[in-house]
């Protein structure tokens, strides 16, 4: 009994194990023969390829499934053209490209079985056609990043140090912007007490003024009616004299003795053209007569004025010095002490009292302008009245300066306090340098949060960010002719250095910059693995 049940036993285990190993290698078998229809289906990408498993397949787009046989049949049934990944047959499908060892692509299902190698895998062309270079395309591309890796490293390096600078600057702005604010509150509060005091003692000053001033037009006044009336009487004299008749009127007879005498005082070819004309004109003739005597009154007084003026200018001269006799040996002497050992002429500069003589002789001969005759004085307490407001008023422009100034860096720094440097203040070290680029024929220049040009063109005023902080803004610029002003749009891109890298105008008055900097560096990520490489 022991014996047929350990053989029993032994029997079923014998059988138990070839049967769960036939059932391991069906399951293999299926997993292999899954895993290959997956992989070998043409075009789909790996993160797509459970779609295409199972009985039914259902357009991507939801609107209909059929049979999975379907399924790159080279006719086109679902309207999104996503049951034809691997074929041509749909116009708007889309193949992918799986290109192990570089990166995968979509590609246009109209490119696929065309004769042409479009992935570098040639997964798009029939086996064999194409050649796999995606190896070769994958290191460079590798190499590439890597170099933009370290690029961006180091550049995050610099923008670490200057992000670092613009924070301290920062501070330092606040600390100098609460100085200045207290120092504008109290030049503004300095000012209004000077405008305070000005005002009190400019009334007083202004009244004595106009009363000094009326005083002196009144008294100009009558000294003109009296100057006017001795020139009258001093033309009627002279009209007396040449009328003969006493008829009071002029003949052409008694003009041209008038003519002849040696007291006449109008021009002789004048009065010629009178007596030739016949009839005198006497109240004409009288009026140039009058006119004639105030300007030789007019002239003798300034004369006298000017020449007085001269005495005063000589009394101010200095004594010039003797000239000194200089005997022949002192002549040579001066004459080598005027050539210098290297052969060049020495000239010796003038003595003073030269220089001020020949000035004032020259201010002489320059002056043409005749002398003040009548100016407007004033007594001792007008003007000292004149003088309180005037130097009032001196005090109260220099405070209002001094305000306008304080007031002037406050408004600049509260400007550049306002401007966006960056999250991290990087961009602060950049704030107005400038830099330039040649392309073809004009020369570009980029002024950081202030200006672009073309050749000195303005091509814009910084008017903020975009995109975050991988973009600048300048507007406002020089107006186009028939167009709009002109614009421009700097992309920032990280880089080691400051560089201006491009320039163009893709649209009228519309101009485009790049520019790389550290300050657009940001942390290395760790590098992640790519599927395809």
């Amino acid at each position: 009994y022991d014996c047929f049940t350990r053989s029993f036993k032994l029997s079923y285990y014998n059988e138990y194990k070839s049967y769960l190993s036939i059932m391991i290698r069906i399951w293999i078998l299926c997993t292999t023969i899954t895993t290959v229809a997956m992989t070998a289906l043409r075009g789909v990408k790996r993160q797509d390829e459970h779609r295409y498993t199972g009985k039914q397949f259902t357009c991507f787009d939801g609107s209909q499934s059929f049979p999975n046989s379907v399924v790159n049949d080279d006719y086109c049934d679902c309207a999104d053209g996503s049951d034809e990944p691997g074929t041509s047959a749909c116009a708007n499908g889309s193949f992918f490209c799986v290109n192990k060892g570089f990166k995968g692509s979509y590609i246009a299902s109209s490119r696929v079985d065309d004769g042409i190698c479009d992935c570098c895998d040639g997964s798009d062309e029939e086996n064999g056609k194409c050649s796999n270079n995606c190896a070769e395309l994958g290191a460079h591309l590798l190499a590439e990043s890597r170099r933009k890796r370290k690029e961006q490293a180091m550049g995050y390096q610099v923008r670490m140090g200057w992000s670092a600078d613009g924070k301290a600057a920062k501070e330092k702005r606040k600390v100098e912007l609460e100085q200045i604010r207290s120092e504008v509150e109290h030049k503004k509060a300095e000012m209004d007490e000077r405008e305070n005091v000005k005002n009190e003692v400019e009334k007083p000053a202004i009244e004595a003024k106009e009363a000094a001033q009326a005083e002196f037009n009144a008294q100009e006044e009558e000294r003109k009616r009296v100057v006017e009336e001795e020139n009258r009487v001093a033309a009627d004299e002279v009209f007396h004299k040449m009328d003969k008749d006493q008829d009071s009127y002029i003949s052409p007879e008694e003009l041209s003795n008038y003519a002849n005498s040696e007291s006449c005082l109008l021009p002789s070819d004048e009065l010629q053209v009178m007596i030739e004309g016949g009839e005198i004109d006497t109240p004409a003739l009288l009026q140039q007569i009058q006119d004639k005597i105030a300007a030789n009154r007019e002239e003798e007084e300034l004369r006298v004025l000017k020449e007085e003026r001269a005495q005063v200018k000589r009394a101010k001269k200095p004594a010039l010095k003797e000239s000194k006799v200089v005997d022949s040996e002192e002549k040579e002497e001066e004459e080598e002490e005027m050539w210098g050992e290297d052969g060049q002429r020495i000239v010796k500069p003038k003595p003073v009292e030269e220089d001020l003589e020949e000035e004032m002789e020259e201010e002489e001969e320059e002056e043409d302008v005749s002398p003040v005759r009548n100016v407007l004085t004033y007594d001792a307490a007008t003007q000292r009245l004149i003088d309180v407001y005037e130097e009032a008023d001196r005090i109260y422009k220099s405070a209002k300066e001094e305000y306008d100034n304080a007031s002037q860096r406050l408004t600049e720094f509260e400007k550049l306090d306002g401007l966006d440097f960056g999250p991290d203040e990087e961009f602060y070290p950049l704030y107005r340098q400038c830099f330039e680029l040649r392309e073809e024929k004009y020369l570009y220049r980029l002024c950081m949060f202030d200006r672009t040009e073309q050749d000195g063109t303005s091509l814009g005023r910084f008017d903020g960010w975009g995109d975050g902080h991988k973009q600048m803004r300048y507007t406002n610029g020089r107006s186009c002719w028939n167009g709009p002003n002109r614009s421009t749009t700097v992309q920032i891109e990280c880089g080691p250095e400051n560089v201006l890298v491009s320039a163009s105008e893709p649209a009228k008055c519309e101009y485009a910059f790049t520019f790389k900097t550290p300050a657009a560096c940001t942390h290395v990520q760790e590098e992640a693995p790519h599927d395809e490489l």
